[in-house]
């Protein structure tokens, strides 16, 4: 089944703001189940109520309060179940939203929970939920009553919440804390999500980004705990995966759309790092 794509409403309030908060529930804005969608931006969702299970790409998650989810451009889930007292905040915002404010363009990628690779959940206390929930408060009534300096308030508030964040997120999974300003690994983080179907060699990322192959590897071990082709070789099953599960293309389409040479490759590979079969594993899903 196709997953049906959000994108960003630029100008809900009236003039272009790249950010949006809203209170979520399933009494007063219904969840869909069933029903696979992506957004074409970041963000969280923050439950502060009732329970809940999504599926998030190949996984699938209980949840209940004081759950963080992670929203991840393009990356397909799916609700399967929620509560009748569910609800929660979600948060969202496209990158230049705080890229031009920090003049920072790798700066979603500086986030440990923002990666795809990385778990997309956190569970949490009572007093880290509510501390980040009455930051999400805040944020709705500015929202709504939008001055000249709003967008400097919400960026402060919003920069919090994903610093607060990314530390718990850091310690309840025992995560490199060096990536923050580790520039190399985060410009290799950025290339790979641009070109994961086009390069998928060691080799090559290295010399897009102008550096040996020793020395990304050195940066991506220190920062991941895992080689770079490590980590790309897990962004690339990622793609596989969302093709096989989401869309209508045959092996043949995917195995091209990803960059092997022949099916009998791209089968060879897909076997080899899941002990399944394309087709094997597209069929088991479908059941």
């Amino acid at each position: 089944m196709e997953a049906k794509k959000y994108n960003f409403v630029r100008r809900k309030y009236h003039r272009e703001f790249l950010l949006d908060c809203v209170f979520f529930s399933e009494t007063g804005r219904r969840v869909h189940l069933g029903k696979p969608f992506r957004y074409d931006f970041h963000g969280l969702f923050i439950q502060n109520q009732g329970k809940a299970k999504i599926d998030i790409e190949d996984e699938t998650y209980q949840l209940d309060k004081g759950c963080f989810v992670f929203i991840r451009a393009n990356q397909v889930r799916k609700w399967v179940a929620v509560s009748p007292d569910f609800s929660g905040y979600l948060l969202i915002f496209e990158n230049e939203f705080i890229e031009t404010f920090f003049n920072d363009n790798l700066f979603v990628h500086r986030f440990q929970f923002l990666h795809t690779n990385s778990p997309p959940l956190l569970r949490s206390d009572e007093s880290f939920l509510l501390e980040q929930t009455d930051s999400c408060k805040k944020i709705m009534l500015e929202l709504d009553n939008l001055q000249d300096d709003s967008h400097h308030y919400i960026r402060s508030l919003l920069y919090n919440i994903l610093i607060q964040v990314n530390r718990r997120y850091i310690s309840s999974y025992n995560l490199s804390n060096k990536l923050y300003q580790d520039s190399l690994s985060l410009r290799f983080r950025k290339a790979l999500e641009g070109n994961i179907k086009t390069i998928q060699r060691v080799e090559d990322y290295s010399q897009l980004l102008k550096v040996s192959r020793s020395q990304l590897n050195r940066s991506v071990k220190r920062t991941s705990g895992k080689s770079a082709s490590e980590v790309i070789r897990e962004r690339l099953l990622t793609e596989i995966k969302r093709d096989l599960l989401y869309s209508d293309k045959n092996i043949s389409e995917i195995a091209y759309d990803m960059g092997f040479s022949d099916n009998s490759n791209f089968v060879r590979f897909y076997k080899t790092h899941t002990g399944q079969t394309p087709n094997g594993f597209r069929t088991s899903r479908a059941k």
